[in-house]
């Protein structure tokens, strides 16, 4: 069977461009790495995309005429996959289609019921169903939904992938490139919070305890083979979160501590831990000394409502608790800040700016623009849509903001991150983008803003003192 497997490019909102995360950690995505390996061993030949156009993609495709064209879409480039499948069969092939990835996932129904021109969609690990996929296509395999069967993959089918996830045996290493300077890799997978209304696992994940860890042992194998083929010693866990559970945060910390600081070689990470399990400050320990490099939180918010709406399960106060235990330990962060959603109001963003600036110590310019997404089949997309502010389709979910004061401050923050975004980039390259006399001069702007003062002249004012130190 000859594969031509693509990765859809992501839609990525601007600020991602010039954010600090680019500083730690390089977008990888290992699926697709995982559905290659699964195919090479069942001895398919893979091509994998290197276009970066629907129009290379298409003609790719004529060009190697695989037996399939296999996708992994999130819920980002669900509408580039839909035109892309569209004018792919517009240009006469009739090949094989088959949709795996997060959206795959939460909208396989919708992919059907829409009729798009594709003949598989997979709703789970590719672990779990794929070997059985390519030894018998035509058949009836649960968790591979088709336009011929999709209605007849209900509960039962769900139950089914419950009782029969054993991902750690099936686990698949996913397949690699040489030359970065971050490795991405597995100790889990799930959530095991699954709570949050704007998030895909909240009901994507449909496998009971919702976070599953992998045996230490095939963690340090991945760190080791990495380490001995490409010399790699920066990693980056994908895990929704490290820890799991908050019931065994502080034995699965000193677990992969331990594992760390034994290996024979030294190497620091990246990684994601819950706040409640940041407010523990044995925890934060561990993982610094066994080469923590930044840590990625999800507080979303500073505002009561806001939070509740978000379904997090921690509090305001464990918010501030975390912040200032990883502060006193000077812990770099990638914190998760929802500024805007459709019910923000203008105290809404004060608070998270205030949070942004005065408890993180944080600048990055992302933060006065980070807009809540919506993706599809999430409880959120009903409470949008209950209040008369949704906007688009299941392929790309929009909204209006029901305050207009909102809406003007995002029309502001929007427009000063327009502005000042090659400042900002030519910062980062000097490795300022976490001094604060840079970070102070955004905050200033965003505060006029706020107030809704003449923000342009002061953000021409903050900018000229940016340039002027950075040539100090």
């Amino acid at each position: 069977m000859i594969v031509y497997l693509i990765n859809m490019p992501f839609f990525e909102e601007e600020y991602t461009t010039f954010s600090e995360k680019w500083e730690y950690i390089e977008d990888e995505y290992l699926g697709v790495g995982i559905v290659q390996k699964i195919l090479e061993k069942a001895e398919c030949e893979v091509i994998v995309n290197r276009a970066n156009s629907i129009k290379e993609m298409v003609f790719t495709t004529h060009d190697v005429m695989p037996d399939v064209v296999m996708i992994s879409v999130m819920q980002t480039s669900a509408r580039l996959t839909y035109r892309f499948v569209n004018e792919l069969r517009d240009s006469g092939w009739n090949g094989k289609i088959f949709i795996g990835g997060w959206f795959a996932k939460m909208a396989w129904r919708e992919i059907f019921i829409h009729e798009w021109a594709v003949d598989y969609v997979c709703y789970c690990d590719a672990e779990m169903v794929l070997d059985k996929w390519i030894c018998h296509p035509d058949k009836f395999i649960v968790g591979i939904a088709t336009k011929n069967n999709y209605n007849l993959h209900d509960k039962i089918s769900i139950n089914e992938i419950r009782q029969n996830n054993d991902w750690p045996a099936r686990y698949v290493e996913s397949s690699r490139t040489a030359g970065r300077n971050t490795y991405c890799i597995e100790t889990s997978r799930g959530c095991p919070h699954s709570f949050c209304t704007f998030c895909s696992q909240s009901c994507g994940n449909i496998i009971n305890n919702k976070w599953t860890p992998l045996p230490l042992e095939i963690v340090k194998g991945q760190i080791t083979e990495l380490h001995n083929k490409y010399g790699a010693t920066r990693f980056s866990t994908t895990d929704d979160d490290l820890l799991g559970p908050l019931e065994n945060i502080e034995e699965r910390a000193r677990k992969i501590h331990d594992l760390i600081i034994n290996l024979p070689f030294k190497i620091t990470f990246s990684s994601s831990i819950s706040v409640k399990a940041a407010t523990n400050g044995i925890v934060l320990d561990l993982l610094q000394d066994a080469g923590l490099e930044q840590l990625c939180v999800g507080f979303e918010s500073a505002d009561e409502k806001q939070l509740r709406r978000y379904g997090k399960q921690q509090s305001l106060e464990d918010n501030y608790l975390a912040a200032r235990e990883v502060r006193n330990r000077n812990i770099p962060i990638l914190p998760g800040l929802i500024t805007f959603d459709p019910f923000a109001t203008k105290d809404t963003v004060e608070k998270n700016l205030k949070f942004l600036f005065d408890e993180l110590g944080h600048y990055d310019l992302g933060k006065l623009t980070k807009k809540l997404h919506i993706l599809t089949g999430t409880p959120m997309v009903k409470m949008i849509k209950d209040a008369g502010l949704l906007r688009g389709d299941y392929l790309y979910y929009d909204y209006e903001f029901k305050n207009e004061e909102v809406l003007r401050l995002y029309k502001a923050f929007t427009s000063y991150t327009e502005k000042v975004k090659d400042i900002q980039k030519r910062a980062n390259y000097k490795k300022m983008q976490h001094n604060k006399k840079i970070g102070i001069h955004h905050r200033n702007v965003a505060e006029a803003i706020l107030i809704d003062s003449k923000w342009e002249d002061i953000a021409d004012g903050e900018i000229n003192h940016m340039i002027e130190e950075m040539r100090e």
